[in-house]
């Protein structure tokens, strides 16, 4: 029987589709036309024959895999949903939904989130001495920059003579391997190659400024196209077929993947199971070549590109975990069955609670997957990304000190989890140690612990923003204050601090059965699945010993070669998920929940989207409590302990906001605030001080004066620092030339002077803001307005009369008078 009579009649019997068996036809013809130059018609014939009915029956077979591993993961996703019950018991699927894509307290499985971050901290616990070595530096810069070339070498297969080029270029080789099977395992396609180096990180601007022609003419001379094999037909690629493949990978770099989404099919292009085998398509004769490449096209900052593989591929991982193969399919079906349920009940109360929760579906989804974060406008979105960076490089200085009020957040977790208290600012402060930091923190990622301060420009200020996009010469500049504030520093050692003692004390606790086990430990095992059984695996997994100091380290339980694989992956996974989420309420950071409740499914690059991320800014840090110990205390089944839980979170961060409050009065040069007095201004400090210790200190402000800390009205803070920009600039412009055209004094001198220290990156660092006020910023404004001694005194006098306060440093002065007066805060 010939080929095509074969296809006609399998597409007659439906066992192909129309469309699959036009592809079958039209290989067929291809490689029979290719084939005829290089043998006889019949030989030709036979080879395309058997050649395309390999393609064929491989296709069939992944179809059949992928179907399966669908259908098994929307079995689990239904079953998870109807299994979620909420703080009285109750079943809430709507909740449970949510859930999937990132925890609440109440669930029991996985998420996208948690998994996502389990994934990645296996993966750079893995790479624990390439992070070490290469972290980047105070101004965001790499180390050791020859290293990381000589290792890329490496990796490509040439000998450096560099052996910890060599050791981490393995380390590299061995992690990028376990998630390539991994990524399999979960329904994924990516082929094998022995002599796969890096993966390539296209610039989608670079690309389409280029022809195809050029792209093209650029990189055919730097590809081995021996090592390039056509997935169709096993063979190495002909010089026509390679032309083909070459026009497409230009096309999907170009369109950024739209070249394959079919008109009318619902917008998902192709499954991830199908994804991340496009990066191991093109083979690099070597480093030489791929580093030239990627300078022309692409990013040739080999650290980047390996962090960045390495968050992408934990990405997908966990939505194909938890969501299936395709997991686009999966929210159409969790919508759908939402929506079902609500119809067939015919009540309209749950048709608007579905059509509300799949609006939360799409917003979580948007921000996991990183479409809600794609620009509409490329360069408006930049531009203003760019601002909101320079606004958080001038404005967060001092947030180091807000960040004080981690030391109780940390105290209430250890507290609920049952972990030793007393160790945490020892902890802290070990962690912050330049002289053991380094080595602290190796070890830490050694764990599975996450590095955002190692790995990410610009991570200490997510928590208060939720954005660390932009330019990257912005990203710099904010970064560098965020980590001379010294409040990265703070945010990576809260974290690992919490991480590392939490798994130090289920290492103390593995001679322990699991009724032995102290009960607030216990119940934080319970909350994530965590049986008596499971417990004995873990407890049962050799011990890591670092210097005499025992940890239980996931990796470790994922190694052991006497429990089944499926069991000891999914165990080891869960212990990272539930030491990362319950760092969370350690080290209240940016949350998927927080930022999309800020800024929805809007887009950067349109100005709904940027007024939103506006909006947003310094805002964060306060949903993200909500989102975390709030609801924990909401949740808390009995009246006692929600009341025990509340009290504690209130008193305890209460104080700490008074800390916090009276540590910042000082760096603005004025004795504390009275704390005991009996005056309306005592109330209004303790009312700040509870707003500051909830993270959303910045309004409490407006109790004390009709401005905020940044200078602006209360209007202009809940619209955001970028609406307070926007309106000082139109004044100092703007409103400067009407006043000069209407005969009144512009003062445009000392309002440039008080523009630019409000804005100026930096200015705002905690340890030297006063300084730089006094000695630079007060001397400029003396010479350039004649009534600017009379406005200081006056601002002296009212701080005074208000608040009873004096200046330790006054303003105008160019030292101080004396040091803080402590004592002012307890009315002596």
């Amino acid at each position: 029987m010939s080929f095509r009579k074969c296809v006609d009649d399998l597409e007659n019997t439906q066992q192909l589709t129309r469309e699959q068996a036009k592809e079958a036809r039209d290989l067929f013809e291809e490689l029979a036309e290719e084939y005829r130059g290089k043998m006889g018609n019949p030989f030709a014939d036979e080879k395309a024959a058997q050649d395309a009915f390999n393609s064929l029956r491989n296709q069939k077979l992944r179809s059949k895999r992928v179907k399966v591993a669908q259908m098994r993961a929307l079995q689990e996703v239904k079953f998870n949903m109807s299994a979620y019950r909420d703080r009285l018991g109750r079943q809430n699927e709507f909740a449970g939904a949510l859930s999937l894509l990132e925890q609440d307290g109440m669930s029991r499985y996985s998420s996208v989130a948690q998994r996502q971050e389990a994934i990645k901290g296996r993966a750079f616990g893995e790479m624990s001495q390439f992070l070490a070595t290469f972290r980047r530096n105070l101004v965001g810069e790499v180390r050791e920059k020859a290293t990381l070339k000589n290792m890329a070498r490496e990796i490509f297969g040439e000998n450096t003579g560099n052996a910890s080029a060599k050791e981490m270029a393995q380390a590299w080789s061995k992690t990028s391997e376990s998630l390539r099977k991994r990524f399999n395992r979960a329904g994924g396609n990516i082929p094998k190659r022995e002599d796969w180096g890096l993966p390539q990180r296209h610039d989608t601007l670079k690309v389409r400024k280029a022809s195809y022609t050029q792209w093209r003419d650029t990189i055919l001379p730097k590809l081995d196209t021996n090592k390039m094999i056509d997935e169709v037909t096993g063979l190495p690629f002909s010089p026509e077929r390679l032309e083909i493949a070459l026009r497409e990978v230009y096309e999907s770099i170009r369109t950024e993947g739209f070249n394959k989404v079919k008109p009318g099919g619902g917008g998902g292009g192709k499954s991830l199971a199908n994804r991340r085998q496009d990066h191991r398509f093109l083979a690099f004769k070597n480093a030489d070549a791929w580093l030239e490449y990627q300078k022309e096209f692409g990013d040739d900052n080999v650290f980047d590109v390996m962090i960045g593989h390495i968050e992408n591929m934990s990405r997908d991982i966990a939505l194909m975990e938890i969501l299936g193969p395709n997991p686009n399919a999966t929210i159409s079906f969790i919508k759908t069955d939402l929506k079902k349920q609500a119809a067939v009940a015919g009540d309209s109360a749950m048709e608007t609670k579905a059509a509300r929760t799949g609006k939360r579906i799409d917003e979580l989804y948007g921000a996991l997957t990183g479409s809600s974060n794609a620009p509409i406008s490329s360069n408006f979105a930049a531009t203003m990304a760019g601002t909101r960076q320079i606004l958080q490089s001038a404005q967060l200085g001092a947030a180091a000190i807000s960040a004080i009020t981690d030391l109780n957040f940390q105290r209430m977790a250890r507290q609920f989890s049952g972990l030793p208290q007393t160790t945490v600012l020892k902890q802290y402060l070990d962690l912050i140690n330049p002289l053991t930091a380094k080595e602290k923190g190796e070890i830490a990622v050694r764990l599975g612990l996450i590095a955002e301060g190692w790995t990410s420009l610009a991570a200490g200020q997510a928590r208060f923003v939720g954005d660390v996009s932009g330019p990257e010469v912005t990203r710099r500049i904010a970064d560098f204050v965020m980590r001379a504030s010294l409040l990265s520093p703070m945010t990576n050692a809260g974290r690992w601090s919490f991480g590392m003692e939490f798994l130090g004390t289920m290492a103390d606790s593995a001679g322990k059965g699991f009724k032995d086990l102290d009960p607030n430990f216990r119940g934080t095992l319970e909350r994530y699945g965590i049986d008596q059984s499971k417990w004995d695996i873990i407890r049962a997994t050799e011990l890591y010993d670092e210097k005499g100091a025992k940890f239980l380290r996931p990796s470790d339980i994922a190694d052991r070669t006497d429990v089944p694989e499926s069991v000891r992956e999914d165990l080891a996974t869960r212990v990272l998920e539930m030491v990362n989420t319950e760092t969370n309420f350690a080290v209240p950071s940016n949350s998927i929940r927080g930022r999309t409740f800020l800024t929805g499914e809007t887009q950067p690059g349109t100005i709904t989207g940027e007024m939103a991320r506006s909006f947003a800014m310094y805002k964060n840090f306060g949903v993200t409590l909500v989102n975390t110990h709030l609801m924990r205390g909401v949740q808390l089944k009995t009246a006692g302990s929600k009341g025990s839980y509340f009290a504690n979170l209130i008193i305890s961060s209460t104080l700490m906001g008074a800390l916090a409050l009276q540590m910042k009065e000082i760096s603005k040069g004025r004795d504390p605030r009275e704390m005991f007095g009996d005056d309306e201004q005592t109330s209004k400090f303790w009312f700040a001080a509870f707003m500051q210790g909830g993270g959303i200190g910045i309004f409490g402000d407006f109790l004390y004066s009709g401005t905020s800390r940044f200078g602006g009205g209360l209007a202009e803070t809940v619209a955001g620092p970028v609406v307070g920009l926007i309106d000082d600039s139109l004044k100092l412009t703007v409103g400067n030339v009407y006043q000069a055209a209407t005969g009144d004094d512009t003062n445009f001198a000392s309002e440039a002077i008080k523009f630019t220290q409000r804005y100026a990156p930096g200015s705002s660092l905690w340890y030297s803001r006063l300084a730089m006020e006094r000695m630079v910023f007060d001397q400029l404004t003396l010479m350039a307005d004649p009534k600017a001694k009379a406005k200081m005194r006056r601002a002296e006098t009212r701080y005074k009369n208000e608040f009873g306060q004096k200046y330790w440093w006054a303003p105008g002065d160019t030292e101080p008078s004396r040091s803080p007066d402590i004592g002012a805060a307890f009315g002596r």
